[in-house]
């Protein structure tokens, strides 16, 4: 079957739950607190249609590879308050680093394993509930990687042919991959993305990553070469050619809408619906008015091609939040720059 409308309408407007699931050291306290109903209570009354769950398989499946029993309680609670408050949840298996499953059989076979039990738990779940076969895969080989999802999706097919399948590209899942994967033949997926670009103003700072971010601080944006000037005294000489390339080809929503046309084509050659499942700005070192124009020139063109999105995220580094404590909050500047409670 295609994918629903009602699944298309579900994938409008998420927000990544990352640091929760995954990227942490899932001891039993930052599971049970890091993120609780409130937190879902809050993202449906801001307007959000889903989140995006990044699970680690380490929650849910052991180095040999038998189930974990007690971490999938900690998804079925996900999913009991998110359908309390009315909202989808893509179940993003995200895994850091990413496993070589299209190199390694063993690699393969736990993988495989795991998505049956995943869709064996949740086939009668509501089609909200929307899988997401492998976050970032870093494969070098697209035919490879093609391969591998054809066989995964099968495998999940033989125990729930009810709910959707988000596929991603081979390699970081930049919007110049997913080109490189065609279409496999199942008419229930999504495609998609992530957007980060360009990373010198998105990831400014960043500790991780590329080593010419960390020295960025207060990039704007739009950059053009007017504004680039002062930022170039005592930058090192790859970040500084970065930043004087970008700022003579200009960066505003023209230029990102241009770095998005690839995915943009692939949607309309294969007629297919696409999914932005990650984008945002580190806040540590980017000004905020900055970071609030860029998230908004990137929702307008996503949804100008009618492209569903989550951003990155809730309450990381990249955060929807202002603040958690005592309750959370969320940064009056983000919302409106997401175009929620419009």
């Amino acid at each position: 079957m295609p994918v629903p409308a009602s699944v298309i309408r579900t994938l409008a407007k998420g927000i990544n739950l990352s640091h929760w699931l995954s990227q942490h050291s899932l001891d039993e306290p930052h599971l049970q607190s890091y993120i609780g109903e409130k937190d879902f209570a809050l993202i449906a009354k801001l307007g959000f249609t889903h989140v995006r769950l990044p699970i680690d398989t380490a929650l849910l499946q052991s180095p040999d590879g038998s189930l974990r029993e007690q971490g999938f309680t900690y998804v079925d609670r996900a999913l009991d308050w998110a359908q309390a408050n009315r909202l989808g949840v893509v179940i993003d298996l995200h895994p850091v680093p990413a496993p070589k499953i299209a190199q390694d059989a063993t690699a393969y076979a736990h993988f495989e394993k795991l998505w049956q039990a995943i869709a064996q738990r949740y086939v009668r779940r509501p089609l909200d509930v929307v899988y997401e076969l492998l976050n970032e895969p870093v494969e070098p080989n697209p035919q490879a990687w093609r391969d591998t999802a054809i066989k995964l999706v099968q495998a999940i097919r033989k125990v729930d042919k009810r709910h959707t399948v988000i596929v991603c590209g081979h390699n970081w899942s930049g919007p110049d991959d997913l080109p490189a994967v065609r279409p496999i033949e199942d008419d229930n997926i999504v495609y998609t993305f992530h957007f980060y670009l360009p990373h010198e103003f998105t990831h400014q700072g960043a500790t991780w990553g590329s080593a010419h971010w960390r020295p960025l601080r207060n990039v704007p944006y739009p950059l053009h070469k007017e504004n680039v000037q002062p930022l170039l005294t005592g930058l090192p000489e790859n970040p500084a050619t970065a930043l004087r390339r970008l700022a003579e080809q200009g960066v505003d929503i023209g230029w990102i809408e241009r770095r998005m046309m690839p995915v943009v084509e692939y949607q309309k050659q294969y007629r297919v619906p696409l999914y932005c499942g990650e984008f945002g700005v580190y806040r540590a070192f980017s000004p905020p008015d900055s970071r609030y124009r860029w998230l908004a020139d990137v929702v307008k063109t996503l949804q100008k091609h009618r492209i569903g999105w989550a951003m990155w995220d809730y309450k990381g580094g990249f955060a929807l939040l202002a603040t958690d404590k005592p309750d959370p909050k969320a940064d009056e500047g983000v919302v409106r720059a997401l175009g929620l409670g419009q």
